[in-house]
């Protein structure tokens, strides 16, 4: 479609650049550099450019408008402990334990400017759901990364593109109470516990009823980790999370429920009806970005359709991208923005150039397009989501045309059993045909993931590779639309410059690697020696699996960087290298780590020639720390990160006044490295 169909999109981008022009720069005062361009081209007479810079200056105010507050006494760097009241915007559940971000307006009793806030709940009552105000007592402490090895997993990354300025710890007794916040769209939100309630006694299988559960109300939680791995390597993770293929169906079944007011002449009403009832779902769902998205082309296209008006579908995707973004500028920087919007884009521009049947050949061109529909969602997000979970699953292709199939049956028989259970009918043989589907659909991914090399999983790839990866699909598209060899051969220079530069060997550092965990309950040590990742925990045995897995989980990209496969336990009396162990003393390249959890050791308990490099106290130390650096002599004391914070703070005062050197672990990770060792 040419871009002088599309006015808004250019606009759009431009707009977009603004928001991260506003996030690479420190200053708002920066915005005058667009302003000062859009008079100069003003000026020249160029209007085109100069609305441009325009929209950049607008995306920079929009997004300095909407920069997350931050309290006084956060900024600090300490803790705060007092009363606080808001809003649950968001509700997570992991493992008998909850994550409640809140919006803060009332600090102490009395009313405060907005800010968000990360509130950990280690139980399940009183209950507290979205749209639900809550009182709680808690200090507040800044929301902090908190990251240990290099390429380690944040996991509170997305809570700040959310706007969420700190965190707290809260003891259930500590809640003082819940009530409903009033108002139409926390009703509507609420409204979806009473969708979730009727799912989970509707007449269907627990997986048909989990996945109705995610696919209707939005809420994945409720998946098992063996189906989002199952749906991960088979490239049709995206239904588990609303998007336009959702609200497409849900689209179709309101319009087929709206078919009488339709045949008796009232088109205009239906698709009026049509569009509240879309955006009552997004607003149900939690208005994330895919929904939005997907509801706002929906509205243009009933819009359009109502005044007789061309539709854009570029022109829709750049208006859906500008709504979200003027109320929530941060989204741009969520993997789910980015995916949605990029499938869409791809969509419009690959999929119909890439069917190979024209109008004339309707049937063949419809099934064509199930196969294109797919290649070019792929084009557009395939990279991407290898770059973020390091999986490409190979038969995407497959499953996808099958799950297109499928999909619409299993969600449309499903809102069709929700009906009519809400009007008190249960159609167990409705429920029985959701399973058939669902477990059709379940057989077939468990099917593909079987087949030799049907996913490549452990992909690290550079952010170099994404940028040219972006760059060559730009050209193919401009391929597509111009046929000019041109555009070939500079594809074929982008893809020689990528083959070449990855053969070019990436300097490593061989260094035999040391880091410190923190973490409230253990101290962990992790010792990197060439491609091997050895681990001493100070955890009870019964715990050595789980503070495992975390790891393996936490440092997934760290070791996939480095070519390492797994984590190697460093059991008593282990030698690997330049690592030994002996007990609580490990050795390192000559260094000796002396991990004390208990008491101060006897001089004849420790080897001889051991000469202590460092004294980790960790959590269980309740001996007198000066006698601790007069007996056993370290060069340095640390004070690990999982002992009492007071116990912590008074060993931090004794040993400075008796001029010890010593380091707490709390407020930065421990790391050092030592001379590689010698190949074997």
């Amino acid at each position: 479609m040419p871009l002088s169909l599309c006015p808004v999109l250019p606009f759009a981008v431009a707009f977009m650049l603004g928001i991260i022009f506003n996030g690479t720069v420190s200053s708002p005062l920066w915005v005058s550099v667009p302003l000062a361009l859009c008079a100069l081209f003003i000026i020249l007479r160029r209007h085109y450019i100069s609305i441009l810079s325009l929209a950049i200056a607008l995306g920079f105010m929009v997004s300095e408008a909407h920069r997350p507050l931050k309290p006084g006494f956060v900024s600090d760097g300490g803790s705060v402990s007092m009363s606080f009241s808001g809003v649950v915007k968001e509700h997570r559940e992991y493992d008998g334990a909850r994550v409640l971000v809140v919006g803060i307006d009332s600090c102490g009793l009395r009313p405060a400017p907005r800010f968000i806030v990360k509130a950990v709940v280690p139980s399940m009552i009183p209950p507290a759901d979205e749209a639900d105000r809550i009182r709680f007592n808690g200090s507040l402490r800044p929301l902090d990364s908190r990251l240990d090895l290099p390429d380690e997993i944040d996991y509170n990354a997305p809570y700040r593109v959310m706007g969420v300025v700190a965190e707290c710890f809260i003891h259930p007794d500590s809640i003082c109470y819940v009530t409903p916040e009033p108002g139409i769209v926390s009703s509507i939100r609420r409204y979806r516990r009473d969708v979730q309630a009727r799912i989970a006694v509707l007449p269907l299988s627990s997986g048909a009823r989990e996945f109705l559960m995610a696919a209707l109300t939005g809420d994945r939680s409720w998946i098992v980790p063996s189906t989002r791995e199952l749906f991960s390597s088979t490239g049709i993770a995206h239904i588990l999370a609303l998007s336009g293929l959702h609200v497409g169906i849900l689209s179709a079944v309101i319009m087929i429920m709206l078919f009488p007011l339709t045949a008796f002449g009232m088109r205009r009403c239906s698709m009026i009806l049509a569009i509240v009832s879309l955006w009552l779902f997004a607003i149900l769902t939690g208005l994330s970005p895919s929904v939005v998205r997907a509801v706002v082309m929906a509205t243009l296209f009933l819009v359009t359709t109502m005044l007789q008006r061309l539709w854009s579908p570029l022109n829709a995707l750049a208006i859906a991208a500008l709504v979200i973004l003027i109320f929530t500028p941060a989204a741009i920087y969520t993997l789910g923005f980015q995916l949605t919007f990029l499938a869409v884009l791809s969509i419009i521009v690959f999929a119909r150039r890439l069917n190979p049947f024209g109008y004339r050949h309707p049937v063949m061109r419809a099934m064509a397009g199930c196969v294109t529909v797919s290649v070019a969602a792929m084009l557009g997000t395939g990279m991407v989501s290898a770059f973020h979970f390091h999986i490409f699953p190979a038969y995407f292709m497959f499953t996808n045309i099958a799950v297109s199939l499928l999909l619409p049956l299993i969600l449309g028989s499903g809102m069709l059993l929700l009906a009519l259970d809400a009007v008190g009918c249960t159609a167990a043989w409705l429920g029985s045909i959701v399973d058939t589907f669902y477990g059709m659909m379940m057989d077939i991914a468990g099917y593909i993931a079987t087949l030799p090399g049907s996913s490549f999983s452990g992909l690290w790839i550079p952010q170099w590779v994404m940028a040219m990866y972006f760059v060559l699909l730009l050209l193919f598209a401009l391929w597509l639309y111009g046929r000019r060899v041109v555009m070939l051969f500079a594809m074929a220079v982008v893809t020689l410059f990528i083959v070449l530069w990855s053969f070019i060997p990436v300097p490593d550092n061989n260094a035999t690697e040391v880091y410190m965990t923190r973490s409230s309950t253990e101290t962990t040590m992790l010792v990197r020696d060439r491609d091997t990742l050895l681990s001493f925990t100070t955890a009870r045995p019964a715990l050595h699996g789980e503070v495992m897995e975390r790891s393996l989980r936490k440092y997934s990209s760290y070791m996939l960087r480095r070519g390492i496969p797994d984590i190697v336990p460093l059991e008593d009396g282990a030698i690997h290298g330049q690592v030994r162990r002996q007990g609580s003393l490990v050795s390192v390249s000559g260094a000796t780590f002396l991990f004390l959890a208990s008491g101060i050791p006897k001089s004849h308990t420790l080897p001889a020639s051991a000469r202590i490099t460092y004294a980790v106290v960790c959590r269980g130390f309740t001996a007198d720390v000066r006698k601790l650096a007069s007996g056993i002599r370290p060069d340095t004391i640390l004070l690990s990160a999982d002992l009492d914070r007071r116990r912590h703070d008074r060993y931090c005062r004794e040993l400075t006044a008796a001029s010890i050197p010593h380091r707490s672990l709390r407020p930065a990770p421990f790391s050092t490295s030592y001379p590689p060792s010698p190949p074997l």
